[in-house]
């Protein structure tokens, strides 16, 4: 893949559509990301970008990227995301890639582990509350200090952007965690 330009990440970070996705470009810059783990991949173009803009900022630092979503098992009257069309697309990209189908509560679980010191981790709109308290005691292992995780909204689309403090202290009062401990004791 070409490294994009500085008019492109320019564009990209000031004039791109959905607007939301402009603080994603800015802070893979400012935070020098090499490591993203994106559940909620929509038509999968905000990947490609954030691929671009990450190879541009990191040098010579291999890219690591996770995307999870349900792919063919969208809904119908969602538009489709063939999960075999993203790997051709990411095949040709420099980056080392893995494509995770699921949702938020069935993917979190199985990936946790293996992508412990994630940069930045982004959730996008249009997961069930109850799965993300559920999960939510997963992100923390996937952190490390200086890590970010953007969690949309789903009103109104803009991402709310929370270190990995704020994570934890989310972690430790959901309500499914209380629960568990509850029944542990």
């Amino acid at each position: 893949m070409k490294p994009i330009s500085a008019l492109k990440y320019f564009q990209m970070t000031w004039l791109s559509k959905p607007a939301p996705d402009r603080l994603i470009y800015k802070l893979i810059k400012q935070r020098c990301v090499s490591s993203i783990v994106e559940i909620g991949m929509a038509d999968g173009q905000r990947c490609c970008n954030m691929l671009a803009v990450a190879q541009k900022f990191n040098g010579d630092t291999k890219i690591k990227y996770t995307g999870v979503d349900l792919f063919d098992a969208r809904e119908e009257d969602e538009s489709p995301l063939k999960l075999i069309e993203m790997h051709r697309k990411l095949n040709a990209i420099d980056a080392k890639t893995q494509l995770v189908p699921g949702d938020l509560a069935s993917a979190l679980p199985r990936i946790a582990n293996a992508h412990v010191r994630t940069d930045m981790v982004i959730i996008s709109a249009g997961f069930e509350e109850e799965d993300f308290e559920a999960t939510q005691m997963f992100l923390p292992r996937m952190l490390h200090p200086s890590s970010v995780v953007l969690i949309q909204d789903y009103e109104d689309e803009e991402f709310f952007v929370h270190s990995r403090l704020e994570i934890e202290k989310m972690a430790a009062q959901s309500p499914s965690l209380n629960s568990e401990s509850k029944k542990a004791a």
